[in-house]
Parts: C-alpha cells; sequence; structure tokens
C-alpha cells in the first residue's frame, strides 16, 4: 500500500513524472442530444449556403462568357466613346488677348458650309487686318460670337442705319458670327463680322439675297450723313473692285467721334465687313498712328479664307 508519503509525492495532479495534467476544454464534456441536433442544422444551413453561392458565381461566369458581344457581331471591339471636348470658344471681347468662355463657333473643317454655324477657318488672319503690326491681335476664331436674328454689322451700327422690318430677311441668313479683338477707347479695335446666306449654287435667290444685302451694308455707309448728322465719309475703293473700302468719322451723342476705317467684301453667298475704329473726345486723334496694308490686301485676306471655308465662293 502507498505510503501518505508517496501521496505528498504526487501532488493534487495525481502525476508522478511532474507534468501537469491539460485543463479540461468545454469539447471534453459529452454533448447533450438537443444539442447535437443544433449542430447538424447549422452545418446543413452552411452547406445549403455554399452550394448557393457557388451556383450563382457559375451562372455570372457563364452570362459574361456568352454574352451579346460575344458572337462576334458588329458591336464586337468596340469601345467606350472619347467624352466631347468643350469646344465653345471663348465669347468675343474688345481685348488684346482671347477672351474666356464658351462661344467657339461651331466649325466643320472648310468645305462643308455654315449649316452649324460659321466654321472658325473662315475667319481672316490676324495678320491682315490694319494695325496688327502694332497690337498684334488675338485670333478671330477664338473670340466669335454666333449671331442670332437679323446681324448688325458695326458699319450700320455707328450710322445709326436701321434694317427696316421687311429687309430683316436678308440680314438673318443660315448663319452669322462676329468677333472682336483689340482694346477700345482710343486705341483701335477690330472687329469681323460673316453672314452667310448660303449656297448659291443650289439657288439664285441666294446669291440676290447676297447681292442685295452688300448694296444695303455699302449704301449706309456712303450715306452714313444722313442717318449720323455730322458724319463725314471717304470712298477709297474705286467702282468695279471686288471690295469695298471707306474711311468715316461719325461723332456720337456722348460728344466722342468714332474714327471708322471700313471694308466690305462679297463672294458666293457670303457677306464679310472688317470694321477698325477708334473713339476720342474733343477732336482728339487716336493714340496710334495708323498702319495698314494696301486695301486690296486687307480684301484678299477677308476673301481668301472665307471662300476656303464656305460653299458656293470662287474667291474672285
Amino acid at each position: 500500500m502507498p505510503s501518505a508519503r508517496d501521496h505528498g509525492a504526487t501532488g493534487r495532479r495525481g502525476r508522478t513524472d511532474g507534468a501537469a495534467h491539460p485543463r479540461p476544454t468545454a469539447d471534453a464534456r459529452p454533448t447533450p442530444p438537443h444539442a447535437t441536433g443544433h449542430l447538424r442544422n447549422r452545418q446543413l444551413r452552411s452547406t445549403r449556403l455554399v452550394t448557393a453561392t457557388a451556383a450563382a458565381l457559375v451562372c455570372l461566369g457563364a452570362l459574361s462568357a456568352c454574352g451579346p458581344d460575344n458572337d462576334g457581331g458588329q458591336d464586337a471591339g468596340k469601345t467606350a466613346a472619347p467624352a466631347p471636348s468643350a469646344t465653345a470658344a471663348p465669347a468675343g471681347t474688345a481685348t488684346g488677348a482671347p477672351a474666356t468662355g464658351t462661344g467657339k463657333p461651331a466649325g466643320d473643317g472648310g468645305t462643308g458650309g455654315a449649316a452649324k454655324g460659321i466654321p472658325a477657318k473662315a475667319w481672316m488672319d490676324t495678320k491682315s487686318i490694319p494695325m496688327d503690326e502694332t497690337y498684334h491681335y488675338a485670333p478671330l476664331a477664338a473670340n466669335a460670337k454666333p449671331g442670332t436674328g437679323p446681324v448688325q454689322f458695326k458699319g450700320m451700327e455707328l450710322c445709326h442705319a436701321a434694317v427696316a422690318k421687311d429687309d430683316e430677311w436678308m440680314f438673318t441668313g443660315t448663319a452669322s458670327a462676329k468677333a472682336s479683338v483689340g482694346f477700345g477707347g482710343d486705341r483701335w479695335t477690330a472687329q469681323q463680322t460673316l453672314l452667310f446666306e448660303g449656297d448659291p449654287t443650289h439657288s439664285s435667290g441666294t446669291k440676290q439675297a447676297t447681292n442685295l444685302t452688300d448694296g444695303h451694308l455699302t449704301d449706309a455707309l456712303k450715306g452714313c450723313a444722313k442717318t449720323a448728322p455730322g458724319a463725314t465719309v471717304k470712298v477709297d475703293s474705286a467702282d468695279g473692285a471686288p471690295y469695298f473700302a471707306a474711311v468715316l468719322t461719325v461723332p456720337q451723342a456722348d460728344g466722342t467721334t468714332v474714327t471708322l476705317h471700313e471694308y466690305v467684301v462679297t463672294d458666293g453667298g457670303t457677306v464679310s465687313e472688317l470694321s477698325v475704329w477708334a473713339t476720342t473726345k474733343g477732336g482728339a486723334q487716336p493714340k496710334d498712328a495708323w498702319k495698314a496694308p494696301e486695301d486690296k490686301y486687307v480684301g484678299t485676306g477677308m476673301t481668301a479664307p472665307m471662300c476656303d471655308a464656305l460653299p458656293g465662293c470662287d474667291g474672285h
């Protein structure tokens, strides 16, 4: 029989090798019958969930692999369309640098006409504008604003020559726009105005309307003194020239005087006006002395891009 000392040697752990018994875990206890049933139910639900998830993934893979674009049809290889770029240019202001904003003319690159507006390439190169040697004007196309309703030519505006209600159709056309660059005040500002009546090769009436509009504009300039008392007009272009050129001084209601150099060309179904003016007070002269190419070169600078961009124009 073991002695009490022997019992003391083994201690309460009941081991003679000095190693501790592992602490019983919860799993070491016998599982009651009702707990076994709950465990089986949880295992069954987990199995069903895994099966359903696997089935959903298989279906999704099948849809991706067998979609309508996988059959080599007409939509195969398509990519997302690029986001449209901002097209408008800047609204025109009488500043030396291009204005900011939206107003860029909707150009189609040249020969498609002006159904969506005046093409950007229809505007004259600023190097052909008088005073550009001094001012280095910003590009006209970048400062163009499309017109709505009857166009207002600058020369007629300064001469206070209103368009009669019955004649508004001639000044509306298919598309119009104007672009201003410069500094304002007693420094020279330049503005080109373009009116596209349409392609005259498809309608003789379009050509007639273009010629009538040109006639109304040049007659208003020649008769400026009739509508603006005190105005003076000096026509520089010869009869039959392919351009109209004149210099006008026009007193204004506020006591200032506008000195205006006016150019007009007409070709095909388009009328183009270039106005370069400065406003002074008390009989003073514009701040910067006038510098300009010969009138015929200004006229050619207006006609060439216009005829390159708009249909029905032969450039002569």
